[in-house]
């Protein structure tokens, strides 16, 4: 071979790829040597001898030419292909580590001054024009910190030929406010007690890199325990959750360029601090219990990690090739004109630059710039989609059958404990359950596992939404078309997860009637919800076909399939609350007009509470009171079956819990009435309250004739002429109470969703009280649902506009806050629950992300105590 082959391959890389370091090769001779001759790269000693020499011949502006030497050597022989990535960045920080030592023996505290490197210098993976991250530790601050600062000035002090290094020491603690220099001790108080997680996360990278080494090693030591805690705090799975969901949100993010914008090959969605990163999260979840994945740089870090069973082989290759290509085009986009820059040009000269400098030539196909942009756009686009896989893929293959490195039981329990799942034993085996064995069904889930996976982690009880997905493969049995129709369909399994994620309640809904799944992944999911008279149809439809003694049964599984529906638009958000609760409303109200189908005499159910409002809740009991025009004996025998039917609970389950104690003497009166009856207990025996609960009366179901008798028929009492002192004052004391007596025992009544201050019943009675002293002469209050009585009160002037907002802005918040409560418990529900874990699992249900629980009980508090001073003035008429 030529000996002179290398010279000149170095040569024309450099002048390909730089223009400014072509520059100064053709001014300077002594830039042209560097590039000359066959031996390597100096070593570490030799360098940092270079560097003294330099500073010792003319100081910081000598240095910086000296360091622009090496910096060319080092581009060169990278550039012509002599060095690997590696070799590279890791020259790149032994330079810095040198130009650090020099400046530290300047100022005369290299034996009392260590130097830790942060970032990319403590990685040893520099870029050509990196700042360099560094923090100072001394057993004497005081006497050190003039020190660092000349140290500061000496590498980042501006010239013509411009700095010897950008130093950032903003990592420190406290940043640009905290001390400079700090004893060991200091900084590890600091760490101990005030630190954030992403300081603990920031030190995976510290290395020693200057200075006393000692002191430096000490201080690297010192702070593992912090990085990689024994035990992992619920805060600390808390962040590395949020930091695990903003990467794979911003992996997912977009990377279409605009006309000014050629991509951001660090910052851009699949760029270098995706993977970095990804990387940093594996660390930080199994470092603890394996130091052996703790490096500080990347490719090793990945290298262990494949090695470890934390990270699949393929997924490892793929992304150790992926930083190689990204950090290769980042260092040719910064030679060019040597400058700090992570941006590929717009145009197409700058574009076709890069692609030369990257290898590439023209041909008759394609042009250098083209075939760029493609190899470009498929390194992005594989690190995207490696994400799914990621974190998930070593989970099924350590459950399932295969070679290679496995992840460990305890490897196992660590990532499904930051995942979120709280139970990780019994999480581990339903993984187990899901993608173990040979069956058609287990190949199929150890395909579909992953993405589950890593969209169910995001939701309220990931625990729930794992077993009740194992549930539902169970229940799905032989017939797979469903769950195969889940596959290459992203927003399919994405919404699957967020359904069976908040809570068990759905899906126990969901696997009994699995046939359900097709609209789930077909993405089926209703932005309108079905009429009453469609429901009511459907639902005498599900009777007609069965033996007598199944019909209930079938009433119920229809019932189920439509709350389904509605539950499927609650939580994809196509429909509000408002719609919600007029849904359950008119689904009832079906149920009931379908259990009558046989009944052929005068006989109406009329809607009383929050099914009268049509505001009904997933767990409200729908009150009622039957009116007839028949013999009492024969009108009682179809209300006990009417409540058998709808009330009682089979192997189906129950269509509605009913409730007919809002009838006249309650419990202890007739379980149905004629209309007169009904008519002269009103007049005659009625108590204040009874008559406010006419305000929610509406035919439900049954005779429209016979019902809609007795609701106008009760109207005079439920919009009375005059609101008597008297009257008013009862309803008060009712409401004072109902909050004093009605919360039980041990609940905090301020966290008590429905009787607590600023809770659903304030609101009630604020809409309630207005109707009872005004619907009489205004017709517009003579609604049965609170929010549209709030809102025809402001526009009749009797409410501010304020108070109506505020008032409207609870009752909604609140409804929806008890029906997430519902999904998560399964049972009704009326305060917040009382650990951490219940109020984090229903902020995230809420919509809450950054610190769920936290948003949660402030939005509640917040949202409470405006509604209280809103209706305090319209019930009690001015604060008590």
């Amino acid at each position: 071979m030529d000996s002179d082959q290398p010279e000149r391959a170095r040569f024309a890389a450099v002048a390909a790829s730089s223009r400014t370091l072509s520059e100064a090769v053709e001014a300077d001779s002594s830039f042209a040597d560097v590039l000359a001759g066959a031996e390597p790269l100096p070593s570490p000693s030799h360098q940092l001898g270079l560097m003294r020499a330099a500073f010792q011949r003319g100081g910081a502006p000598e240095l910086r030419r000296e360091k622009r030497r090496r910096l060319l050597a080092v581009a060169a022989r990278d550039l012509s292909g002599e060095l690997s990535l590696e070799a590279a960045t890791a020259a790149l920080a032994g330079l810095a580590d040198a130009c650090l030592q020099v400046a530290l023996e300047d100022a005369g505290a290299q034996d009392e001054v260590a130097v830790i490197g942060m970032g990319k210098l403590g990685g040893e993976e520099l870029n050509y024009f990196s700042d360099i991250d560094v923090m100072f530790v001394a057993d004497d601050p005081g006497a050190a910190t003039s020190a660092a600062g000349q140290v500061l000035k000496i590498l980042a002090e501006f010239s013509p030929d411009g700095q010897v290094y950008w130093v950032d020491a903003n990592l420190r603690p406290e940043g640009r406010s905290g001390a400079l220099v700090r004893s060991l001790d200091g900084y590890l108080e600091y760490y101990r007690r005030w630190a954030k997680p992403w300081e603990h996360q920031a030190l995976i990278k510290a290395r020693a890199c200057a200075g006393a080494s000692q002191l430096g090693e000490r201080f690297v030591e010192a702070t593992r325990p912090f990085v990689f805690p024994d035990e992992i705090s619920g805060e600390r799975v808390a962040s590395i959750r949020r930091m695990k969901q903003r990467v794979e949100e911003h992996a997912r993010g977009s990377s279409r360029r605009g006309p000014d914008d050629g991509g951001d090959v660090k910052l851009g969605p699949g760029g270098i601090r995706d993977i970095e990163f990804s990387v940093q999260l594996l660390q930080l979840v199994h470092g603890a219990a394996d130091m052996s994945v703790r490096s500080p740089t990347t490719l090793e870090a990945i290298v262990a990690l494949v090695e470890g069973g934390y990270l699949a082989e393929e997924d490892g290759a793929g992304l150790s090739v992926a930083y190689r290509w990204l950090r290769a085009v980042e260092h040719r986009l910064q030679l060019w004109q040597e400058r700090r820059t992570h941006q590929l040009p717009a145009d197409e000269a700058g574009r076709a630059r890069v692609a030369r400098a990257m290898g590439f030539k023209d041909s008759p196909v394609a042009s250098a710039s083209t075939r760029f942009d493609e190899v470009h756009s498929s390194v992005l686009a594989d690190v995207r989609n490696r994400f799914e896989r990621l974190f998930y893929r070593p989970m099924i293959e350590s459950l399932s059958e295969g070679s290679g490195p496995r992840l460990s039981p305890e490897g196992l329990r660590e990532r499904l404990l930051v995942l979120g799942f709280r139970d990780v034993e019994r999480a581990a085996r339903t993984l187990e359950g899901l993608v173990s064995g040979t069956s058609r069904r287990a190949r199929l889930f150890r395909l579909l596992t992953p993405a589950y996976l890593r969209f169910v982690a995001s939701t309220p009880v990931p625990d729930e939404g794992l077993f009740a997905f194992l549930r539902l493969g169970e229940a799905v049995g032989g017939r797979l078309d469903a769950l195969n129709a889940l596959r290459e369909n992203p927003p399919g399994i994405e919404f699957l997860a967020r359904f069976l994620g908040t809570g068990r309640l759905l899906g126990d809904v969901l696997e009994h009637v699995p046939e359900e799944l097709h609209a789930i992944a077909d993405q089926r999911i209703p932005e309108t919800l079905k009429g009453r008279e469609r429901l009511e149809r459907e639902a005498v439809s599900s009777l007609g076909w069965r033996e007598p003694e199944r019909r209930i049964d079938g009433l119920r599984r229809f019932k189920r399939r439509a709350m389904l529906q509605v539950a499927l638009a609650d939580v994809a958000g196509t429909v509000d609350i408002e719609t919600v609760g007029a849904g359950l409303a008119d689904l009832a109200d079906a149920c009931v007009e379908a259990a009558l189908q046989d009944v052929d005499v005068p006989f109406a159910v009329i809607g009383m509470g929050k099914l009268g409002g049509r505001e009904l809740n997933y767990s409200s009991d729908i009150d009622v009171m039957f009116v007839h025009d028949s013999t009492q004996e024969e009108a009682e025998s179809i209300a006990e079956g009417l409540l058998r039917a709808i009330g009682e609970v089979t192997p189906e389950g129950q269509a509605f819990r009913i409730d007919a104690n809002l009838r006249p003497e309650g419990k202890s009166g007739p379980l149905t009435r004629s209309l007169d009856s009904y008519l002269e207990y009103y007049a005659r025996w009625a108590k204040p309250w009874e008559h406010q609960a006419l305000l929610k009366a509406r035919v439900a179901a049954g005779d429209a004739e016979m019902g809609n008798a007795l609701v106008q028929g009760t109207r005079r009492f439920a919009y009375p002429v005059e609101l008597t002192a008297d009257v008013l004052a009862q309803i008060r004391h009712l409401k004072a109470r109902m909050e004093r007596e009605r919360i039980p025992r041990g609940t905090d009544p301020r966290r008590h969703l429905k009787l607590g201050p600023g809770g659903l019943s304030d609101v009630e009675f604020s809409a309630q009280i207005l109707q009872l002293q005004h619907a009489h002469r205004v017709e517009t209050l003579r609604v049965t649902g609170t929010l549209p009585a709030l809102a025809a009160a402001r526009d009749a002037e009797l409410l501010g506009e304020d108070d109506e907002r505020r008032l409207g802005d609870a009752y909604r918040w609140l409804m929806r806050l008890r029906n997430r409560l519902f999904f998560l418990s399964g049972r009704p529900t009326d305060a917040l629950p009382p650990s951490p874990e219940g109020l984090e699992a229903l902020g995230i249900a809420m919509g809450y992300r950054e610190q769920p629980r936290q948003e949660l009980e402030e939005a509640y508090l917040r949202i409470t105590r405006r509604a209280r001073r809103s209706a305090e003035s319209l019930i009690y008429g001015g604060k008590r």
